[in-house]
């Protein structure tokens, strides 16, 4: 959801910036009712590599292009010969190598084979390689370039990915003497670290507090908490309860930006978050939010607590978290930079 989120956001931006001719394609490994897809005799994740490979060829066959932009290196690592020929640049959340470290998580299968993981991070390497510019979500990606990939310092930068502003009220809140209300944003409840927050929430808050938990998962509402099913990211229900809220609350195991949590903060509210990927990153420990180890349920209280009982501080990071977002995740900031850097990836 964060990945698509973000590539929307994305598109609507670059293609109103002024001098460059965009051409977008989407890659989604899948088409519906296509021949690929009808193969018999090929496994689904064979047939989603070839049909990504064959959506990238479409894309390339609009060019000539002066640059390239990769949103991810996935579709990169298809067209390699292209990369060799225009000048490229790739852009990720997230490298295989840190994605293989949350493989317990993601459901995603990491090859017992070693041959087979060399094989794969050789072809990585050398897409990062031929790529004039590798471009982190945060400093942890870019550092992976760097250390997993050995790609060359100078080749890298960060550019956070951007949302848009104007659809997010982060306008001062009003008081109100009901309980404090705490809002969960995550599709996958045990990943997104549900279940920790459940059991800090019945032993803890309940009474003090009001969680509301949206996701897919099948949570069962109890006293104090309210489940939300089938609201998607951005819809006009997911931003009314974000400003009906208080406090937003991910306590993920496992994740590598949180979009979800840029929403939270442009309109309007204290973060806590875990200290998972780019998440020291995203909310300023203490100022926006808190940043709290993953699974540690005492830590979370605290930081919940903290909030709780003092409304105003509560607040006054709620306003500090708008004006974060404002200066490092405007989605036409994100634009902009990503323009440059084609710029430069192109030699111009």
């Amino acid at each position: 959801m964060g990945l698509n989120s973000a590539a929307a956001v994305l598109e609507q931006a670059v293609l109103r910036e002024p001098g460059v001719d965009v051409t977008w394609r989407d890659v989604t490994y899948y088409q519906d009712g296509g021949l690929v897809e009808r193969l018999p005799i090929l496994p689904r994740g064979a047939k989603a590599i070839l049909r990504g490979f064959l959506q990238t060829g479409d894309g390339l066959r609009c060019g000539p292009f002066d640059a390239l932009f990769f949103f991810t290196q996935s579709p990169a690592v298809f067209r390699q010969a292209a990369l060799a020929r225009t000048p490229t640049c790739v852009w990720t959340d997230v490298t295989p190598m840190q994605l293989d470290e949350f493989a317990w998580a993601y459901g995603h299968a990491v090859s017992r084979s070693r041959w087979v993981r060399a094989g794969k991070r050789a072809a990585v390497a050398r897409t990062f390689r031929l790529a004039r510019r590798c471009l982190g979500w945060s400093d942890w990606t870019r550092r992976s370039f760097v250390e997993d990939y050995g790609v060359s310092e100078n080749k890298t930068a960060v550019v956070p990915p951007g949302i848009d502003l104007s659809c997010w009220d982060g306008s001062p809140r009003h008081e109100h003497s009901g309980p404090f209300r705490l809002v969960f944003v995550g599709g996958h409840f045990e990943r997104k670290g549900g279940r920790v927050l459940l059991d800090v929430f019945r032993e803890r808050f309940r009474g003090k507090a009001e969680l509301s938990i949206v996701t897919r998962d099948p949570i069962p509402e109890e006293p104090g908490v309210r489940v939300h099913h089938g609201i998607s990211a951005g819809s006009d229900e997911h931003r009314r309860l974000l400003r009906s809220a208080d406090a937003f609350v991910l306590p993920t195991l496992a994740d590598c930006h949180s979009i979800a949590s840029l929403e939270a903060m442009a309109s309007g509210l204290p973060v806590v978050l875990t200290r998972v990927g780019a998440g020291p990153e995203i909310v300023e420990d203490g100022a926006s939010g808190f940043v709290v180890p993953p699974g540690d349920g005492p830590a979370l209280a605290q930081a919940l607590g903290a909030l709780i009982e003092d409304r105003a501080r509560a607040g006054e990071m709620g306003a500090r978290g708008r004006a974060l977002v404002e200066r490092h995740f405007d989605g036409r900031t994100t634009a902009a930079r990503i323009v440059e850097e084609l710029h430069i990836a192109a030699g111009r």
